[in-house]
């Protein structure tokens, strides 16, 4: 059965985190190994959001965590882990990037097998069906002009992030995204940045702040 969390932002409240943290229950703090895919960015490991990501989880109190190069780390590596992050930056690129290394067909493999992934921003929208929504709003992110936007297709939840900073910058986005939904009958999650999403094929109970929620299997 497939676990996964998907957000806009990460960790930046105890919601984000609490949902995290109940993706990877049990946790071995000492052994668990958590995996950060950095080839959403050029940068990739040197970037500092990257960085940035790995010392977070890190304070969290795993021992363990890695940044993963799909180019230059053994792909052994996403097979042992306990979870797999896909970190945000350029979806695009991120897709190519996946694509061309082999690491997409393993993280399909990997995550209908039950293996745990987060995607964050650009990690969450590879992990949908398409990016044909992004295509449609932001070609010039298209930097390697390619034609497919088929993506990992983990889960048909398709995510717009940062919704409520980008409706803020761009008042016409809602028009936009309501006449791709028209024009597709496809359903576009627009999240904010202080929400999460999970996959509603994984059943879960989580106690946020005393209360109890249940994430139905349908």
């Amino acid at each position: 059965m497939k676990k996964m969390l998907l957000s806009s932002r990460a960790f930046i409240n105890s919601t984000i985190t609490k949902s995290f943290l109940s993706l990877l229950d049990p946790i071995d703090y000492q052994h668990d190994q958590l995996v950060i895919i950095t080839n959403s960015v050029r940068e990739g490991k040197s970037h500092p959001k990257m960085i940035g990501l790995q010392k977070i989880i890190q304070n969290l109190g795993f021992n363990n965590v890695i940044l993963f190069d799909a180019f230059h780390d053994a792909p052994e590596i996403l097979k042992t882990a306990k979870a797999i992050i896909l970190n945000g930056g350029y979806e695009f690129l991120l897709l190519d990037n996946l694509r061309q290394s082999g690491t997409l067909n393993l993280l399909q493999h990997l995550i209908s097998s039950g293996k745990p992934v987060y995607g964050i921003s650009a990690g969450a929208i590879v992990l949908g069906p398409d990016l044909a929504l992004f295509m449609k709003l932001y070609p010039e992110d298209n930097f390697n002009h390619d034609i497919d936007t088929n993506a990992i297709d983990a889960t048909n939840i398709r995510i717009y992030p940062h919704y409520d900073k980008h409706i803020q910058d761009n008042p016409q986005l809602e028009n936009s995204i309501k006449a791709f939904e028209s024009n597709t009958k496809a359903t576009i999650t627009r999240l904010r940045n202080d929400q999460v999403c999970f996959d509603k094929r994984w059943p879960v109970s989580i106690n946020l702040d005393g209360r109890s929620y249940r994430y139905p299997d349908r």
